[in-house]
């Protein structure tokens, strides 16, 4: 099984734990968070244990910040066996199966010194106002597409408005530029 190795900077995402530490975690998050944003923290972070808990991502991070009124999630997963496409196409089908979207994607490539791949943006469907040849979206998704080692790994930004998502890229940039794989012992 491939494991996962990323190094998110920990003054900007918090690492979401595997399920036996989720209530220490939680309790965490929301106690430290300022009063006025205690209830954004307490929804940003069950959201993401949510994801944790129920789904087969090799991580989950949280970006958590009050005082800019910044939340989002970070879902990654690296993949047994499956190479990571070479083309834009390619990884435009990739983020296209995890966020169906009736606007074709845009892929960006991207080589952050031995992690390449494609930053893929895709116009998500609820929220999107226009006609048929203009979108206005309220929310756009993000998807990387990373080639780390032969292996494909997969980091996918939870929706988030326009501009948002905009200052959020770069901070998962930081995150992607840090993935590595290597062989490990399935997890039971």
């Amino acid at each position: 099984m491939v494991e996962l190795v990323l190094r998110p900077d920990p003054g900007v995402w918090q690492v979401v734990p595997e399920a036996t530490d989720v209530a220490a975690w939680y309790e965490r998050q929301v106690e430290t968070a300022p009063a006025d944003a205690r209830e954004a923290v307490a929804t940003a972070s069950a959201l993401a244990l949510r994801a944790r808990v129920d789904s087969d991502l090799s991580a989950v991070l949280l970006l958590c910040d009050p005082a800019a009124e910044l939340y989002a999630m970070l879902g990654v997963v690296a993949l047994d066996g499956v190479p990571a496409p070479s083309t834009g196409e390619g990884a435009i089908s990739v983020a296209e199966a995890l966020v169906p979207s009736p606007w074709p994607g845009q892929a960006l490539p991207f080589d952050f010194g031995g992690v390449t791949g494609w930053r893929v943006t895709l116009l998500d469907e609820e929220g999107v106002g226009g006609d048929d040849q203009v979108a206005l979206p309220q929310t756009v998704s993000t998807v990387y597409v990373a080639a780390v080692r032969g292996r494909c790994v997969v980091a996918a930004l939870s929706p988030l408005q326009p501009l948002v998502a905009a200052v959020a890229q770069p901070l998962v940039e930081q995150v992607v530029a840090t993935f590595d794989v290597e062989a490990g012992d399935a997890r039971g």
